[in-house]
């Protein structure tokens, strides 16, 4: 069995993947607002919202490579390019 370790990040940076706690899912770090918490957006920019640092955890390797790949799908989605 392998045991999902859930760490709450520290030394943030801007533009970096992490892991919002209360939703399980990997998102980007776009703001940071001192003793108030961070701005996160997820992979297709329309899920953006404020999290408290509590709720701020290290993504995994694999969560990141998801997010990344989410991230091109959406940008090279074929629906959404002018002919």
């Amino acid at each position: 069995m392998k045991m999902i370790m859930k760490e709450q990040a520290n030394n943030l940076k801007m533009g970096a993947i992490y892991k919002h706690a209360q939703t399980d899912e990997p998102m980007r770090l776009v703001a940071i607002f001192p003793c108030q918490g961070v701005w996160m957006e997820g992979a297709t920019g329309t899920d953006a919202l404020g999290v408290t640092f509590e709720d701020v955890l290290y993504a995994s390797l694999d969560e990141v490579q998801d997010f990344l790949e989410d991230l091109e799908v959406f940008k090279n989605n074929t629906l959404q390019k002018d002919i």
